[in-house]
């Protein structure tokens, strides 16, 4: 008997461990022509993850903006229905917009969600809790622009990762874990000094499984200083990644700021951007038509103005249904460098979102990762809704609300 358990121990050892799937998630907006057949779709992807849930459920974003029948619906309700069969479910919202927060919190808290506001300008770095995130069972976990807002799934262009990964899904625990003390009013510095065991670094990445073909992927976070020791800091790794870059980059973000509510001129992204075209890499920038009609107008203009750099401007078609409040933008944060490297971020670009806010990114490297960041970008260069920046034109602020 004693010699079949060993032979069964030796067997187990021996079979590979399940690899880490990595899933692209899109949100296309309706009525547009974007929509990757490479990527999945949020609200399905959300459902399953939440509806799987059988133990924990920790939910980490922005604000929440729910709308009776649309699409976030469901999802919150699947969220209840997580409380109703025994998931530990906790829910952490920055305080910049109870205003839009505040109902749907209420609902959920009398659901049983236990619920936290954090003030990240306060009680963090200065900044706002931006990232958005949650973790289900410790064992797989979501990340993406997309906020808990129902606008995020129908009417704003969004991309964001599902990650079915334990050693992932313990390092964003372990950035909830901190955050959720910090709303509680703990001392950041005690907080963060708090090594994290093997996280998914640079350094150390993690094998995953995407479309069927092997990529390596590692998390970062910012902003610096509030990141559990031994994780990477965004910033940090996304300079590096440019440095790196030899033929081309490609991205997309809703905005971009070297200065930023009167803050010193930061221009570190700025200049590694800068550095790549001086090399040969050829660079194709979009932002959304929300980053223009302000100061950051010169920035981009500056940018587009660099050999080797081509900035386009995207502007969503409003909805047949009239105008939306707060929608209808390319709200995407991406890069992908040379067809082989891939960053998604929850952060856009401009000093505050590395400095002093919450924000969290994945970075793939291999072919498969970015396929489908290509796919998603050469239909947003080539498609309707962009135009070459105009360094003539005197851009005005887009009507939001």
């Amino acid at each position: 008997m004693k010699k079949i358990f060993s032979a069964l121990i030796l067997a187990a050892l021996a079979l590979p461990l399940k690899a880490a799937e990595l899933q692209f998630v899109e949100s296309v907006p309706d009525e547009t022509v974007y929509g990757s057949s490479l990527t999945a779709r949020p609200q399905a992807v959300w459902l399953d993850m939440i509806g799987a849930a059988g133990k924990t459920l920790d939910i980490e974003q922005f604000y929440i903006a729910d709308q009776a029948g649309e699409v976030l619906e469901p999802v919150l309700g699947a969220v209840k229905d997580a409380v109703k069969r025994g998931v530990k479910v906790r829910l952490l919202v920055d305080s910049a917009m109870m205003k839009e927060t505040e109902k749907s919190l209420t609902a959920l808290k009398e659901a049983g969600v236990d619920a936290r506001v954090i003030d990240f300008k306060k009680n963090g770095a200065g900044g706002i809790q931006h990232s958005k995130f949650f973790v289900a069972d410790g064992k797989e976990l979501y990340v993406g622009s997309q906020n808990f807002d129902w606008r995020s799934l129908k009417h704003i262009h969004e991309l964001g990762l599902r990650i079915k990964s334990a050693r992932a899904a313990a390092d964003l625990k372990r950035v909830f874990e901190a955050d959720w003390a910090l709303a509680a009013g703990g001392d950041a510095r005690k907080i963060f000094s708090g090594k994290a065991r093997a996280p998914v670094t640079a350094a150390k990445p993690e094998k995953a499984e995407l479309n069927g073909a092997e990529v390596s992927y590692s998390l970062a976070f910012s902003p610096k200083g509030f990141i559990p020791a031994g994780m990477d800091t965004e910033i940090t790794q996304l300079v590096k990644l440019l440095a790196a870059a030899k033929k081309t980059v490609r991205g997309q973000v809703m905005t971009y700021a070297l200065t930023e509510h009167g803050s010193p001129r930061w221009d570190e992204l700025d200049s590694a951007f800068r550095n790549a075209a001086a090399r040969g890499v050829k660079v194709q920038l979009v932002f959304a038509d929300w980053a223009m009609g302000g100061k950051a107008d010169q920035d981009i203009k500056a940018l587009g103005k660099v050999e080797n750099i081509e900035v386009r401007i995207s502007a969503l078609p409003q909805h047949s249904s009239g105008l939306i409040p707060f929608s209808r933008v390319e709200h995407l944060k991406y890069l992908v460098m040379d067809g082989e490297n891939g960053y998604v971020t929850t952060s856009n670009w401009g000093p505050a979102y590395f400095l002093t806010t919450r924000g969290a990114s994945v970075i793939i490297k291999g072919a498969a990762g970015a396929a489908v960041l290509e796919d998603i970008f050469s239909r947003t260069w080539t498609g309707p809704y962009v135009q070459p920046v105009d360094q003539l034109k005197e851009y005005h602020p887009v009507k939001r609300s």
